[in-house]
């Protein structure tokens, strides 16, 4: 018995490492791995806390590389990015993320090369024309603030990487969390105003303009629309119905999102008890 317990975990040991190494491997490349080894086993030399819950911690891995200078991610000449990102979401969700993760980033020209979604999984590849490639540590925070975990990162070359991200807690940039009961007041110079809903209960919208012509889309927790309420004619307030698997909301003008610039009120309640 005690010899198989033993060899159990020499073959996790081995396990374990064979994949630490590996995927030091791949994100340095092995021209660099074997030219570092020595200092690589240093510095990587308490395996076990780099694995979380019996898988590689990539963000633990990528920081130690970066902060021990050895992701090297600036190109010899200004060249072509791609990056992809899969995720089990919807391609609008992940797109939507990724786009609000790189604006915070400091990127501003990038383009969508190609996009798929099939069996629910999303795979969308971003071009930039740039000079480095993308800090690993930092694009796994800013995902980090809207509810990713990174599940792994493959490095096909300098200037080609794939990024495989789980989502966890679905959050939107530039939104409003409501929870009933609750009341909210928000102005939004842009007349589009997003909210993200925790629980049920209804919903008044009362405007600071007595011309809005409400028009309210009701989506799941990955983008995809659920309800949409459009109204011609003009009004003060509306009241919605919010049920399950209602995950975010949002409230612009039919006609002209200025309309609302200057405020809105948000009232949500819990259903009244029988």
């Amino acid at each position: 018995m005690r010899k198989f317990f033993f060899c159990f975990f020499l073959f996790l040991f081995t396990l374990w490492g064979d994949m630490l190494d590996e995927k030091v491997q791949n994100l340095i490349g092995i021209q660099s791995y074997n030219v570092n080894k020595n200092f690589i086993n240093r510095i990587f030399e308490n395996r076990d806390s780099f694995y979380l819950d019996g898988r590689l911690d990539i963000k633990k891995v990528v920081t130690t590389l970066k902060d021990n200078g050895l992701l090297i991610l600036k190109f010899n000449q200004p060249g072509d990015l791609n990056i992809t990102f899969a995720s089990q979401t919807t391609p609008i969700f992940l797109a939507r993320s990724i786009n609000s993760a790189l604006s915070s980033m400091g990127y501003s020209y990038f383009a969508v090369s190609q996009a798929q979604y099939k069996k629910g999984m999303s795979k969308i590849v971003f071009s930039f024309s740039t000079e480095h490639a993308l800090d690993p540590s930092i694009i796994i925070n800013e995902l980090a603030k809207r509810g990713y975990i990174f599940l792994d990162i493959k490095r096909n070359s300098i200037s080609d990487w794939e990024y495989d991200v789980e989502l966890i807690d679905p959050k939107l940039a530039n939104t409003k969390e409501i929870q009933a009961p609750q009341t909210l007041e928000v102005t939004e110079v842009s007349g589009e105003y997003w909210f993200s809903v925790k629980g049920k209960g209804n919903i008044t919208i009362i405007s600071n303009n007595n011309s809005w012509r409400p028009r309210i889309v009701l989506y799941d927790k990955n983008l995809q629309i659920i309800n949409l309420i459009t109204q011609s004619a003009t009004a003060k307030e509306i009241t919605l119905t919010i049920l399950e698997g209602v995950g975010f909301i949002m409230v612009t003008d039919a006609q002209n999102p200025a309309i609302i610039k200057n405020g809105i009120k948000v009232d949500f309640q819990n259903f009244d008890k029988e």
